[in-house]
């Protein structure tokens, strides 16, 4: 703070300058300044456009990104639910990321050769990632399953069902 006064009434701790003369240039300068500041935003206010922008099909596409319920996610698709729940850590292309923690790259991951080890740590969690069993059907963890391993320069043939993701669930999970 030391700096930001020194231009406003600079040189009144010289004996030059009366006590009553620094805080008299004060209150002028900062008096202008304030109005130099409300004149300009009472022009940019008055010189904004009335029409408000409308939301388009970015906003919605965004929106149907998140779930409507708090609890379970509600999107069905394997790309809707890589894009909610895997790719905030492991990016957008799979690439995966380090940071604040690793997080392990799907594309061209040798564990995915395995539906069911996939499935696991989707439904159980595995070392920092949080499980999502409690959040997603049978049908949602084969649907996201399958989507990564069949993208990101993924090409596994054997898609998981959700009958099979059932029996890896762990018991008196829903």
């Amino acid at each position: 703070m030391a700096g930001r006064g020194a231009a406003v009434g600079a040189g009144c701790d010289q004996a030059s300058g009366s006590k009553g003369e620094c805080v008299m240039l004060r209150t002028i300068l900062c008096t202008g300044v304030f109005l130099c500041l409300a004149v300009t935003n009472a022009t940019a206010q008055d010189s904004a456009p009335t029409a408000q922008p409308q939301p388009g099909a970015a906003l919605d596409a965004l929106l149907q990104r998140f779930s409507e319920s708090p609890d379970h996610f509600t999107q069905t698709d394997g790309a809707a639910l890589y894009q909610t729940t895997c790719q905030a850590c492991h990016m957008e292309d799979g690439t995966g990321d380090a940071g604040a923690g690793a997080h392990p790259p799907l594309a061209g991951n040798p564990k995915l050769n395995s539906r069911h080890f996939l499935a696991g740590v989707i439904l159980t969690g595995y070392h920092g990632m949080p499980r999502f069993g409690p959040m997603m059907s049978d049908a949602q963890v084969a649907a996201v399953t399958n989507y990564v391993r069949t993208h990101f320069g993924n090409d596994y043939p054997d898609p998981i069902t959700p009958a099979e993701v059932a029996h890896l669930r762990p018991p008196g999970e829903d």
